[in-house]
C-alpha cells in the first residue's frame, strides 16, 4: 500500500491514465503498490502491472530491464492467482500461450491472444488545426456554450447511459463507466467541459462532454467523450478536445495523452488533430501456476511470509 505522499509523487510523474492512482481507485476500487519502478494495482483476483517504469528523474519508458525487475518483483510478492502487464513490451516472463483474449476490434499489428494498441498524444500547444479543423471549429462555436465544473448533473448521465445502451462492451469496462461520476467527485484533478445546445425556444440542452485529467506536471489527459447525436451540432467533439488542450496550456503541461487509438473512428479523430504514437501498449495476461508444497514449506521454514 502507498503512503498519500508516495501516491501524490506517482500521479505527478503520469505518462498514462492508468499511473494516475486516484482515477483507477475510483473506478476499479483495486489498491496500488508500487513494484520497483513500476505501479502496480492489486485485487483478490488480479494484479495489474503498469509496466511504464516511474524514473526519476525521467529515462526511457521502453526499460525493460525495469520491466523485468518490477515483473519478478511482483511475481514474487504478490499473491494474486492472475497477472496483466501492460508495458510497451511483452514481458520477458510471459508463458508463450497469453490468456486473454483479444477483443473483436482487432487494431493493426494485433496478434492472437496478446492485444497491442498504442497511446496516441497531441504536444501542448497544439499543432495549428487545418481549414476544414477551423470551420468544424467555428461552427460549433456558434451552436453551442461551453463550461467547466466537476459535478456530472442527470443530462451527463443519460449520455453515458446511452452510449453503454448501444455498445457490447466487456463487464470491467462498464464498471469503468458507471465509476465515472465517483471519479469525477473524488478526484481533484479531474475537470468536466460541457457543450450546451445555444436554444432560444428553451433551456440549454447538453449537446456533450468530455472528461480530461490534469493531476500529471507534464501531461494532460483526454479521458472520456460523449456526444448526443441527435443534438450536437458537427465540430463538437472537436471543440470540447480544443478546450482541453487550451485548459492543459493554461496549466503548463507540455502534451495531451489521447488514449489509445481503440478502433478505426476514433484513431481517425484524433489523428485528424495531429495526433501520434506516443507509447506502444501491449496487454499480456496469464494464470500464475500454484506453487508447490516444497515452495512454501521453504518459505515457512525460512520464517518468510506465506506467498
Amino acid at each position: 500500500m502507498l503512503g498519500p505522499d508516495r501516491l501524490d509523487h506517482v500521479a505527478a510523474r503520469a505518462v498514462v491514465p492508468e499511473q494516475l492512482i486516484c482515477y483507477v481507485r475510483a473506478v476499479a476500487g483495486s489498491t496500488p503498490r508500487l513494484f520497483d519502478a513500476c505501479l502496480g494495482y492489486e485485487s483478490p483476483d488480479d494484479l495489474v502491472l503498469i509496466g511504464y517504469p516511474l524514473h526519476d528523474p525521467p529515462q526511457s519508458l521502453f526499460d525493460e530491464q525495469a520491466l523485468s525487475r518490477s515483473v519478478d518483483l511482483a511475481l514474487e510478492s504478490s499473491r494474486a492467482p492472475r497477472i496483466t502487464v501492460l508495458a510497451a513490451t511483452r514481458p520477458r516472463q510471459a508463458p508463450a500461450v497469453a490468456t486473454k483474449e483479444p477483443p473483436a476490434d482487432k487494431s493493426p499489428g494485433q496478434s492472437s491472444g496478446q492485444p497491442r494498441d498504442a497511446y496516441l498524444a497531441l504536444p501542448i500547444p497544439a499543432p495549428a488545426p487545418n481549414q476544414k479543423l477551423r470551420n468544424l471549429l467555428r461552427r460549433a462555436g456558434r451552436e453551442v456554450t461551453l463550461d467547466q465544473g466537476r459535478v456530472l448533473d442527470q443530462e451527463h448521465l443519460a449520455l453515458i447511459d446511452r452510449y453503454l445502451e448501444y455498445r457490447d462492451l466487456e463487464p470491467g469496462t462498464r464498471l469503468v463507466f458507471r465509476n465515472i461520476p465517483a471519479y469525477v467527485q473524488s478526484c481533484p484533478g479531474a475537470l468536466v467541459v460541457s457543450a450546451w445546445l445555444n436554444r432560444s425556444d428553451g433551456p440549454p440542452r447538453l449537446a456533450g462532454f468530455v472528461v480530461g485529467d490534469f493531476t500529471s506536471l507534464s501531461t494532460a489527459f483526454y479521458m472520456f467523450a460523449f456526444r448526443d447525436p441527435d443534438l450536437a451540432p458537427p465540430g463538437t467533439a472537436d471543440l470540447l478536445l480544443h478546450a482541453l488542450l487550451q485548459e492543459g496550456e493554461k496549466r503548463g503541461q507540455v502534451r495531451m495523452n489521447l488514449g489509445l487509438g481503440i478502433n478505426p473512428a476514433i484513431r481517425y479523430f484524433k489523428q485528424k488533430w495531429g495526433a501520434e504514437v506516443f507509447l506502444p501498449c501491449v496487454e499480456t495476461s496469464w494464470e500464475r501456476r500454484p506453487r508447490g508444497w516444497l515452495s512454501r514449506m521453504h518459505k515457512w521454514i525460512s520464517g518468510a511470509k506465506s506467498p
